[in-house]
């Protein structure tokens, strides 16, 4: 997608992304009495680099992962150290990856509703409603 909508398109990725993201960290906190539970996270990087929009125009460029776009979202699994029962969520960094996570998704929603609101006014040559 290109032109007037393109950086909708991105912000929607954007959006769609930490919502995802929220999920995964959630998951990490409600397992975290769970005996031998792993933390997982979701790769920024993969997402970047699978983006549709970015291909090599220049033999020069900087090449992706080679991460089809049906693949935007990495799971991995996060490397904390596990405690006794072999669990290893860190009810501290989880939660402040939340609290990030949600400005992240604040901040991105704030910049979709003023570019939208800037749209409708040109969309009403200029005229308030």
């Amino acid at each position: 997608m290109s032109g007037l909508f393109a950086d909708v398109a991105a912000m929607r990725r954007a959006l769609d992304f930490h919502l995802r993201r929220h999920a995964v960290l959630s998951s990490n906190v409600a397992n975290a009495e769970t005996p031998g539970y792993k933390p997982s996270d979701i790769s920024f990087e993969t997402v970047l680099g699978a983006a549709s929009e970015l291909r090599a125009t220049d033999t020069r460029h900087l090449r992706s992962d080679g991460a089809s776009a049906g693949q935007r979202y990495h799971v991995f699994k996060d490397p904390s150290t596990p405690n006794a029962n072999g669990n290893a969520v860190s009810l501290e960094r989880e939660m402040a990856k939340i609290a990030a996570n949600s400005l992240r998704y604040r901040a991105a929603a704030e910049m979709l509703n003023r570019r939208m609101a800037l749209m409708r006014y040109a969309a009403s040559d200029g005229q308030r409603r």
